[in-house]
């Protein structure tokens, strides 16, 4: 089966997130996605509630998988939102992230458990 035909029995929120990862495909993939997207002529808003979606998993992901010691939080790069709007949408899953605090909490038994 070819990627375009595999592509279309792909729902639309997966074909955004090849979007939104190129690093993971190849430029063929790349534009067989965006293809599909095109031919599937979806609303706009249908388009920017998904494309949010995928990003703020995106950011979560990477927010979870931060090291507030040794590493730099960066602003992920999107097909369709611009650098402005992944920085908003990165602030406001960091502050709900401080909210919870399960991203910083210190875990005793981690290191009770790592000095035996």
């Amino acid at each position: 089966m070819d990627l375009a035909k595999r592509y279309a029995r792909k729902d639309t929120k997966t074909l955004i997130s090849v979007l939104e990862h190129p690093e993971n495909f190849s430029s063929k993939a790349l534009e067989t996605a965006e293809a599909e997207l095109n031919f599937r002529k979806l609303d706009e808003a249908v388009i920017y509630a998904l494309v949010d979606e995928v990003n703020r998993e995106r950011i979560v992901k990477m927010l979870n998988e931060l090291n507030p010691v040794n590493d730099e939080l960066k602003v992920l790069k999107s097909f369709w939102l611009s650098d402005s709007e992944m920085r908003k949408i990165t602030k406001e899953e960091f502050k709900l992230l401080l909210e919870r605090k399960d991203g910083f909490r210190f875990d005793v038994l981690k290191y009770a458990i790592g000095g035996l």
